[in-house]
């Protein structure tokens, strides 16, 4: 037989197993999931195969997901999407815009303690989290695999419903899912109103990336982390102080040189990372573990220039000098008012004492320096510019901190605690919707930033399993990529926290406007009531967030909605005593309604016409009415007609 036979046979053999191969459409099914819900490798499509839709204001994320699952092994899969085009005109949202990822799944072999009811699962099983930057990818049959998009607003984009799909390719056969995207006409600022922070480790970057630390390639991969944070809005830098090279002259005074330290501050102040300054912690626990040990200063080391040799310096020869000459340089570099300093970290009703005698000492030597810290107590008036209480030590003592708010700025952190069944936490087998509420908390509790530990404290295998001795999760919420950082299922979802916590602010900072251009007519106007009043449907309280997707989201849209209304006449501001979602006990009951619009408009509440004076303000007493208990405010000028409507709770 010659070759050519051969080679024939050959190429009909392989033609023949690429059909025995070949599946269908009909053996397998692509589908939307919520983002709120963890795609399991058992998940099963519905019987009604939707669409996606989405909806957001221009500069803005927005996230979907899509499950795909077959009764045959597929081969290759790959995805695409098209170019979103606006329904009524001409405007276009290209491909571009649109980013996805196959998600990857982490072995949990241990679940967080004491968390059985809000347990997605319970160990030992496989979690969704990582999101993958492979391009195509076999999966294998009876396993559902779930595929991650984010989508990115343009800021230029035509508001208005725009219209594309998600395909799913498999050999020459592909299905797709309809999405649909509503462009809200208000943008989202650039500008971060909201204090965030993950700590991170520059080893675990240069180890995962190949890279040898502070060499110009462990630059070029750091700038992308820097871009990774900026992008999802983290805007608190942690600067470490040991970048700063201490040097003993012959004189024996100290120099400093701040060529890695300045490098490392400009690659995140121009990554858009960097809106504060968080230099690390100068303190430490000495001998005697957490609860019995006091908080001493650390050492410093440094090159002496005689003999080349590396010296320990004590704190009041080492640390007073680096940290009254780093006081220097911020001011002169112009640093210092957006500049925080740690002391040591969580100290606690063990330790205060000691720990003070450290602030002091650091005050006293950057006497402008304000202090950071994350605290396990309350009594730090006078000792501390930024309070950042753990969140369940923030709700079980909330009185004694808001007696100490004139203190200080507040913020809350989370770690690997709190855990358990109540407080909202980024764990593994939480649900995503403990991520979503993290940062409504932030607007419901008035607590102006946010920290977090673990932002990429992988041990050796980062998508392996989590460690024994911490919630699994509590980590890393980002991995290494080939290039640089991959996001997580969960630090997207904490994007999305961030950007709701800027609609409230949003939302608020135009009531703000609009009061101070109506004057004394609106002087009971409280700015933030109106936000306050939408997003305790989301926080009732610290220890009830919802955990609801349908219920955050309707929250989400009336918000907007409220935004979008500031732009539509007529005018109409309204206000309740108590506010709006309040539980109303019978015996009898009485609302106070005071509001502001145009002079000349028609107001009517519970259809009733109530006087509108003549600046504009009108007010009246009530009680709501209706199956839904609510308060309907209508106001009408020149044909135009805007609602209100404010809800109660009412108990017998």
């Amino acid at each position: 037989m010659d070759c050519r036979h051969i080679c024939c046979v050959a190429s009909w053999v392989a033609l023949l197993a690429s059909w025995g191969t070949a599946v269908s459409a009909a053996e397998w099914t692509v589908w939307p999931v919520d983002v709120h819900e963890k795609v399991f490798r058992d998940a099963t499509p519905p019987k009604q195969v939707g669409q996606i839709v989405l909806r957001a204001a221009r500069n803005e994320y927005e996230p979907a997901q899509i499950a795909i699952r077959s009764s045959k092994r597929l081969e290759k899969v790959r995805v695409e999407v098209s170019p979103l085009r606006q329904e009524k005109g001409q405007a276009v949202i290209g491909s571009e815009a649109i980013t996805w990822n196959f998600v990857g799944f982490i072995p949990l072999k241990k679940n967080t303690p004491r968390s059985e009811r809000l347990q997605l699962r319970p160990a030992p099983c496989d979690v969704p989290d990582p999101l993958l930057e492979v391009r195509s990818m076999d999966i294998p049959a009876d396993l559902t695999q779930p595929v991650w998009l984010t989508v990115r607003f343009p800021e230029q984009a035509a508001p208005g419903r725009y219209r594309g799909q998600v395909t799913v390719v498999v050999g020459g056969v592909r299905q797709s899912v309809p999405l649909e995207l509503t462009v809200d006409p208000f943008v989202l600022p650039d500008e971060r109103h909201l204090f965030v922070t993950n700590w991170f480790t520059v080893g675990n970057i240069a180890k995962a990336h190949g890279v040898e630390l502070w060499s110009e390639p462990f630059w070029q991969v750091l700038r992308r982390y820097a871009e990774n944070m900026a992008a999802h809005r983290q805007n608190v830098v942690l600067v470490p102080w040991t970048l700063i090279e201490v040097t003993r002259e012959p004189d024996g005074n100290l120099s400093f040189d701040y060529s890695r330290f300045d490098r490392f501050v400009k690659l995140f102040e121009q990554a858009g990372a960097a809106d504060r300054l968080e230099i690390s912690h100068v303190g430490h626990f000495g001998p005697g573990g957490w609860s019995g040990s006091e908080i001493v200063l650390r050492n410093v080391t440094a090159t002496d220039r005689k003999t080349g040799k590396r010296i320990t310096l004590k704190p009041a020869e080492g640390l007073a000098a680096l940290l009254s000459d780093l006081h220097r340089h911020l001011q002169e570099r112009g640093w210092l008012e957006k500049a925080m300093i740690h002391v040591a970290d969580e100290p606690s009703i063990h330790n205060v004492a000691s720990w003070r005698k450290a602030s002091q000492s650091v005050h006293r030597w950057a006497p402008r320096l304000r202090r950071i810290d994350a605290i396990e107590g309350t009594d730090f008036s006078g000792a501390l510019e930024v309070w950042v209480p753990k969140l369940s030590h923030f709700d079980r003592w909330r009185e004694a901190y808001e007696a100490r708010r004139g203190d200080g700025e507040f913020w809350y952190y989370i770690c690997c605690h709190p855990y358990g069944n109540v407080y909202p936490n980024r764990f593994l087998d939480y649900p995503t919707a403990c991520v979503r509420v993290l940062h409504w908390i932030n607007f419901a509790a008035d607590l102006s930033g946010y920290l977090h530990w673990g932002w990429n404290f992988w041990r050796d295998d980062p998508f392996g399993s989590p460690s024994d001795r911490l919630p699994p999760g509590d980590t890393h919420v980002v991995y290494p990529g080939s290039k640089g950082p991959l996001n997580s299922i969960r630090w997207e979802m904490q994007r999305e926290s961030i950007e709701d916590y800027e609609y409230l602010h949003l939302l608020a900072a135009k009531t703000a406007e609009l009061k101070r251009r109506l004057g004394p007519a609106a002087a009971w106007l409280d700015p933030r009531r109106r936000a306050l009043e939408l997003c305790r449907r989301v926080v009732p309280a610290i220890a009830e967030t919802e955990r609801n997707p349908a219920r955050i989201m309707a929250a989400r849209a009336a918000i907007a909605d409220e935004i979008m209304a500031f732009d539509q006449p007529p005018l109409l501001l309204v206000q309740t005593e108590p506010a709006a979602g309040s539980t109303l006990i019978e015996g009898p009951i009485l609302v106070e309604l005071r509001g502001i619009t145009e002079p000349g408009t028609t107001v009517k509440v519970n259809g009733r016409a109530v006087k509108v004076h003549a600046d504009g303000t009108f007010f009246y007493g009530t009680r709501p009415t209706g199956e839904k208990h609510e308060i309907r405010i209508e106001a009408t000028r020149a044909g135009r007609k805007k609602i209100a409507i404010r809800r109660f709770r009412i108990r017998d």
